[in-house]
């Protein structure tokens, strides 16, 4: 069944990978954090739990959350149909290039442990992502519009 990026179900079925793929996340070690992915208005909380992402929800602002992943939608739609097509992120789609070469992508957070968070768990938080690579993905075209719809 497809998915639609980016929407609330597409978070859920990353976070039902985490279960199904246990041990890849288990080889990378603890994860525990709750952040925020912002996509144009929208803002998506996130949390992790040791080994897998329990609980992916829709939020109105970002109190609560460790740090926040911003970028616009045609950002986030280019690193989906990297993963999609490459079976994981390229590196010029990775979290760590879009957030750190040309600031692509906004790292927002309140504090210094925000910012190390996302440091810290940047293996776990990037395969996450990557398991787009086991869905059926449908992304907006260029313009934000579905294709098909």
């Amino acid at each position: 069944m497809a998915v639609r990026f980016p929407s609330l179900e597409f978070f859920q079925a990353l976070q039902q990978r985490t279960i199904e793929d246990k041990a890849r996340f288990e080889k990378l070690g603890y994860c525990d954090t709750t952040f925020g992915v912002r996509i144009g208005g929208n803002l998506y909380a996130i949390a992790f739990e040791v080994y897998e992402c329990t609980s992916v929800r829709a939020a109105s602002d970002s109190h609560g959350l460790d740090f926040v992943l911003e970028a616009p939608l045609e950002l986030w739609r280019e690193m989906v149909a990297s993963i999609v097509k490459n079976k994981g992120a390229d590196a010029a789609h990775t979290l760590n290039t879009l957030s750190h070469v040309g600031d692509r992508m906004k790292l927002v957070s309140e504090d210094a442990e925000g910012n190390d968070k996302f440091y810290r768990f940047q293996a776990s938080l990037q395969e996450f992502f990557d398991q787009a690579r086991n869905l059926e993905v449908t992304l907006p075209t260029a313009g934000g519009v579905p294709a098909g719809a």
